[in-house]
């Protein structure tokens, strides 16, 4: 009989703990730490994707292909780059 009270006991901490998780995760600071990382990798993201297509890639491409096929390659990059910058 006591071991069954200990083990509803123990179930119901259990389930406190995991509330009291639930609750901190959904509470304004924990969103607030999240949505900061969140704007922290868009920013980076379209950072780093700016600087590979503006400055690396496109000098590249434009010293190795000739122009026409530089204008196709450009033409399928940059719908795809300006994408993610506006999503990030």
């Amino acid at each position: 009989m006591e071991e069954a009270s200990r083990a509803a006991n123990k179930v119901k901490t259990s389930a406190n703990k995991f509330l009291d998780g639930l609750k901190y995760m959904t509470s304004m600071e924990a969103l607030n730490t999240v949505m900061g990382i969140a704007n922290l990798l868009g920013l980076a993201t379209a950072y780093g994707m700016s600087a590979w297509v503006m400055f690396i890639s496109s000098y590249i491409l434009a010293g190795q292909l000739p122009r026409q096929q530089f204008g196709v390659v450009h033409s399928k990059i940059y719908p795809v780059y300006l994408r993610v910058i506006a999503y990030s």
